[in-house]
C-alpha cells in the first residue's frame, strides 16, 4: 500500500528541477500532450529529465525539438501497419511482432544527426533507465521474474515504485543520453529501454544485455536527497482511481491522468487511438495550468 498521500491543488512548475516520465507504450502520448500544452504556455522543461521506455523517447523528442515529428511519425507508421502479429512465422517457431521493427523506425524518424545535436546542447539532461538482468537468472529468467513482480505490485500491493524486482536480482541502470558519442548510440539506448522480451529482443548496451526499464520500475528515479525529492515531479501513465490527479508521496509530487488513458498500450494498427491519449494530455495539462491561475 502507498501509505500517506496528500492532494496537491496547484503546481508551481518553476520549482520542478527533476521531471520523471514513466513508461507505458502508447499511454505515453498522454505525457506528450501534457508537455506540449505546457511548452505552449512557456513552461520551461526542468534541468533533469528521467524516463524509460516510451516515456524516455517522448522526453528525447522534446529535447531534440522534434516532438511534433515524433507524433506524426507514429500516426503514419500505425496507419501503414494492418496487424500486430505476423502469425505466418509460427511455422518456423518464430513470432513476428510489429513493434520489433516499428519502434526502431519511430525512434529513427525523430532522432537524427541534426536533432541529436540539438538534444546534446539542451540545457536539460535526459537520464534513461534500463533494466540489467539478474546475474543468476539470465535474460529469460529475469523477464519471468520481472513480469511476476509487475503483477504482484500492480494487483496485490498497488505499488508505484516496486521493490520486488530488486529483491529478485534485477538491476536498474541509468545512462545520460546527452553524453552519448553519436545519435546511433542514443537510438540504441532508447530502443533498449523499451525492449520487452519476448515481444522485443534484449539489446546489448555496453558489455551487457539491457531490457525495458519498466521491469525494475515503470517510473524510475535515481537515488535522491530529501531536497531533490521535494523538487521532483513524476508523470505517471497508469490511472489510480483512488488517488487525486496531483498528489505528494514520500516527498515527491506525482501527476496522473484524470482517467484511464483511452488507448491500448501495445496496439500499433490504424485503429489505435493515439490522438485520444494525446488530447487527454492536452486537457489535463490545461486544467493544471488553470488551477495555477486561480
Amino acid at each position: 500500500m502507498l501509505g500517506k498521500v496528500d492532494e496537491v491543488r496547484t503546481l508551481d512548475f518553476n520549482r520542478v528541477e527533476t521531471l520523471v516520465l514513466a513508461g507505458g507504450g502508447n499511454r505515453c502520448w498522454w505525457q506528450a500532450g501534457a508537455l506540449r500544452q505546457l511548452v505552449k504556455h512557456h513552461v520551461r522543461l526542468p534541468a533533469q529529465l528521467v524516463g524509460t521506455s516510451a516515456g524516455a523517447a517522448v522526453a528525447a523528442s522534446f529535447l531534440a525539438e522534434s516532438a511534433d515529428t515524433a507524433f506524426h511519425a507514429c500516426l503514419r507508421l500505425y496507419a501503414g501497419n494492418p496487424k500486430i502479429f505476423d502469425w505466418s512465422a509460427l511455422s518456423k517457431l518464430k513470432l513476428k511482432f510489429a513493434h520489433q521493427y516499428m519502434y526502431p523506425a519511430w525512434i529513427e524518424s525523430f532522432l537524427t544527426s541534426a536533432t541529436f545535436s540539438t538534444l546534446r546542447q539542451s540545457s536539460s539532461r535526459l537520464t534513461v533507465a534500463l533494466t540489467r538482468p539478474a546475474r543468476l537468472l539470465g535474460v529469460r529468467g529475469s523477464v519471468a521474474a520481472g513480469t511476476l513482480a509487475y503483477l504482484v505490485d500492480k494487483y496485490l500491493w498497488n505499488s508505484i515504485h516496486p521493490r520486488l524486482p530488486g529483491l529478485l536480482g534485477l538491476r536498474q541502470d541509468f545512462m545520460v543520453l546527452n553524453d552519448c558519442d553519436s545519435f546511433e548510440v542514443a537510438r540504441a539506448i532508447l530502443i533498449a529501454a523499451a525492449s520487452a522480451p519476448p515481444l522485443m529482443a534484449a539489446r546489448l548496451v555496453g558489455d551487457e544485455h539491457a531490457i525495458d526499464g519498466g521491469y525494475t520500475d515503470n517510473a524510475p528515479i535515481p537515488p535522491q536527497s530529501e531536497q531533490e525529492r521535494s523538487s521532483t515531479l513524476v508523470m505517471l501513465t497508469r490511472h489510480y482511481p483512488k488517488l487525486p490527479p496531483l498528489f505528494t508521496w514520500l516527498g515527491r509530487t506525482y501527476w496522473q491522468p484524470s482517467q484511464r488513458i483511452p488507448v491500448s498500450t501495445w496496439d500499433c494498427t490504424p485503429k489505435t487511438t493515439v490522438r485520444d491519449a494525446y488530447e487527454l494530455g492536452l486537457r489535463d495539462s490545461e486544467q493544471v495550468l488553470k488551477a495555477r491561475l486561480r
